[in-house]
């Protein structure tokens, strides 16, 4: 028996695929953020923008839940290991495709794909705290219940 429940891999990284192809990017346009046009926004430390007050004026907005949701994200990315920020850095703040990602890395296509898989999997762990993008294996929960009981 695991100490942790066993992830659903295949579902946990089509979780953080759709994220970061979906909803990144509107988050990016909601909080008026371009990644693209930023350097290096993870690996050499983006700015994570202004802190949100209490005021009344700013409590709950789409742009500052916006900021704050993408501020999340990279703070969840810079606790990746190099190589995964990387990834990530390249293929959705850059827009790089996943050809030219593991061009850039320099990795054969079949290494890279597992680069790109374990970078999801990865941040899913690491943006956790935040929203839980885990698919817990079906099989594996309910043994961990039974154990619970």
């Amino acid at each position: 028996m695991a100490l942790l429940p066993e992830i659903d891999e295949e579902k946990t990284i089509a979780n953080v695929r759709d994220f970061f192809e979906h909803d990144f990017k509107r988050l990016q346009n909601m909080a008026h953020i371009s990644y693209v046009s930023i350097k290096s926004p993870i690996i050499s430390g983006m700015p994570t923008g202004s802190s949100v007050s209490n005021s009344t004026a700013d409590k709950l907005t789409n742009y500052s839940y916006a900021r704050k949701t993408l501020d999340d994200v990279t703070r969840a990315c810079e606790h990746m290991p190099e190589i995964y920020r990387a990834v990530l850095e390249y293929r959705y703040f850059k827009g790089l495709s996943w050809l030219q990602v593991t061009d850039r890395l320099d990795y054969s296509t079949r290494r890279g794909q597992q680069l790109i898989n374990d970078s999801l999997l990865q941040f899913a762990e690491a943006f956790s705290d935040v929203y839980d993008y885990r698919v817990l294996n079906k099989r594996t929960a309910i043994s961990q219940q039974k154990v619970d009981k």
